[in-house]
This record gives C-alpha cells, structure tokens and sequence, in this order.
C-alpha cells in the first residue's frame, strides 16, 4: 500500500518532533543500552536499538535536504540534538554510578564495548543499506515491517552510549571510535535516505534543484569513508604485526623453555614510540633476567622494531608419563599441625616473710634441796664409809 506523498511528509516530520514521548523514549533506551554495553549483553543492546527513537530525525532530515520550508529542518535537527547529548549525558552518569557501586563492573572493557570502538568500511555500507531500506519503508507502507530490521542494522543509541562509557573511563580510544561509528552511520543514512525520497518523488511542491544539497550531503560520507579507509588499513597493518610478534615470542620461549606454553600476547604502543610487548607464558623453571633478555633481543631482531618485553611467567611441573614415580614414593605428606605453645608469664609475686622473733629458752638451774649435803657441809662427796668410833 502507498501513502500519498503529503500525507507521507506529514508523517515523517511529526515523528521528529522532540515531545515528551521522544525524550522518554531517548532515555528509557539509553539506560537499557548502558546496562547492556556494561553487562556485554547482545540480546539486552539489540532491544535498545528497537526503543531508540533517532531514526525518526534523521529520516526528517534526509527529507528536508529536497527542498521545501525553510524552518522545516529546524524540529529535527534539535530533536537529533538534544537526543545526541541526552544520550551522552545519562550514559555518562549511569556509568558514574555503576562504578561508584560495589559491584564489580569494568574491570576488563567488555565485548559489546569493544565492537563498537573500531569502526570500518563495513560499518558505513551497512549504514547506507539501512538508510535506504529505511526510507523506502517509510514510503511503502507494506515495507514498514523493515523499519525494527534497520533500527538495529544503523545501531544508533549503541555508539552513543559508548560515548558516554568511553569519557567515563578516561579512555580516547573508546569515546573516540563510538563518536566515529555514530557520524558514520549518521551521515551514511542521511544521504541514502534522501536520494530514496527523490527517486520515489516525496518531495516538497515548490519546485527546487536539490542536486547542490545532495552533492553536499555526499562530503561528510566521503570524508568517513576515506578516514575509515584508512583506519582500516592501519588496523589491517597492527593485526599483521600483533602475529608476526607472537610468533616470533612464541619461538623464542621454546627454545628457552622446551615444556613452556605461551598463554597470552598482547601488544601496545609505548610512550616512546617503542612497541610494548606483554607476555605470559607457563614455564618448567624459573626464569631469569637474561631468558627475557633473549627473547627480546630475538623480537627485535625479527621484527626491526624497538620492543619494551614485560615477561609474565608460571612456574608448572611437568611429569614424565613414559617414567612416572616409584610406588613407594609418598606423593601427599601430611603437613604437621603447629600447635600454639603456651609462653610462661613470670609474675614476680612479692610474699612477705614472717620475722624470726628470739624466744628465751629455759636452761637447767641447780636447785638446792633440805637434807642434802652442799658444797660447805660436813658431808663426803663420793660415798665414803663413816669413821668408826673408839671403843
């Protein structure tokens, strides 16, 4: 079924009107987009594409380019405004709040966040395709069922949620790449849009030449395309060099390490202009400073680069299946439990001694008794026989 034209541009520049319906819609996506980039959610960022209202302005302005009043383009270019930085703002602040929280979120950049960081060719025809498909539903009735299809292909609320991450982490890289997929996508949908609208005769009455603004709307999206060209090729370049880099670590930790295993290489640009080359690797012995001497020396070599080597190894035990331990080996040994001994507290306690006190003692007194001879008496002393008288 086709809608009359009049009645077509009517429909398509009320849906950009920046109403309350339009800000609710631009903020309730926002949040289920914030949560699904911090949580790496496809399915809970694919239902924020379908609420995100963006694509109601830019189709306007698509329409406006054609000609017609020349206060026209003016609701949808602030209806886009104002959800550009709604959108920013609250993703921002949400952002704020997730990492303020004791949940462990953004420790490592999450999938969802990373895809949408390194925009590319793909990416820009995606958007044309969309924009095109888009417009052409907005005029077919019948093909209306395409517009949720093309929400989620443009991805609009997604980059700009990333926007708001990326300056909440302090990461140009993030904030930087999103900002470069949602004016990819803007301006890609904006031109395919239009040149739909013209070949389908949704213009306005006054009879104006819309070639100039046409061509005019053409600069933006040969500019992203260029840059994304070569961003593209430099992100082609780095791939390139990231496997010649681990190969050659990979090379040199076996031949340093015959039983080592190489887990992770990760490459970066050092601050001066230096390549910076982390690597972590399971090791049969313990490494030295001249192993990681070696090997970078043999980066080098193999790359003709200036390599900054951080060396990340674990130590492991490998054992010999052809010659496993003898039977009477103890392989557990119970550690002895280590009893608290209990420490002796002397606790100098200062008794008092009782006091020796002289008592006098009563010694043997001779006593003199009547009768009995004293040492001036007339007695003999020793028993002698009496003296016997004359007869």
């Amino acid at each position: 079924m086709t809608l009359p034209k009049g009645r077509v541009r009517a429909e398509i520049f009320r849906a950009a009107r920046p109403d309350l319906r339009f800000r609710l819609l631009v903020v309730f996506s926002c949040v289920i987009a914030t949560l699904g980039l911090v949580g790496d959610s496809t399915a809970v960022v694919i239902g924020a594409m379908l609420v995100a209202p963006l694509l109601g302005p830019i189709m306007a302005l698509a329409l406006a380019l054609l000609g017609g009043a020349r206060r026209e383009p003016l609701a949808p270019m602030w209806s886009l405004a104002e959800g550009t930085l709604t959108a920013i703002v609250v993703s921002y602040l949400l952002t704020e709040l997730l990492r303020a929280s004791p949940f462990a979120v953004l420790e490592t950049v999450p999938g969802e966040i990373q895809a949408r960081t390194r925009p590319n060719p793909l990416d820009l025809g995606i958007a044309l395709a969309g924009g095109a498909v888009g417009a052409y539903g907005l005029v077919r009735l019948r093909a209306a069922d395409a517009l949720p299809g093309v929400a989620i292909a443009t991805a609009l609320m997604p980059p700009l949620c990333t926007v708001g991450i990326g300056l909440s982490l302090g990461d140009r890289g993030i904030w930087g790449g999103a900002l470069l997929l949602f004016v990819t996508n803007l301006s890609a949908i904006i031109s395919a849009a239009a040149f739909v609208f013209l070949l389908s005769g949704v213009r306005h009455r006054t009879p104006t030449n819309p070639g100039p603004r046409l061509l005019i709307s053409l600069l933006p999206v040969l500019v992203v395309g260029v840059t994304l060209a070569a961003l593209t090729g430099r992100a082609v370049q780095e791939a390139r060099e990231e496997d010649q880099i681990a190969a050659a670590v990979r090379e040199a930790v076996l031949n340093l390490f015959p039983h080592g295993n190489v887990e992770r290489v990760t490459r970066s640009s050092g601050d001066d202009g230096s390549v910076r080359v982390r690597v972590e690797a399971q090791v049969d012995r313990e490494a030295t400073v001249g192993d990681a001497e070696t090997i970078q020396a043999y980066v080098a070599q193999r790359t003709g680069k200036r390599i900054q080597l951080v060396l990340v190894t674990t130590p492991v035990l490998v054992l010999d299946p052809l010659n496993p331990p003898p039977p009477d080996v103890r392989l557990l040994t119970p550690t002895p439990t280590v009893t608290p001994t209990p420490t002796a507290t002397a606790a100098a306690t200062h008794t008092p001694t009782p006091t020796r006190t002289a008592s006098p003692t009563r010694g043997a007194a001779e006593t003199g008794t009547p009768g009995s001879g004293t040492a001036g008496g007339g007695g003999a002393a020793g028993g002698g026989e009496p003296a016997a008288g004359n007869d």
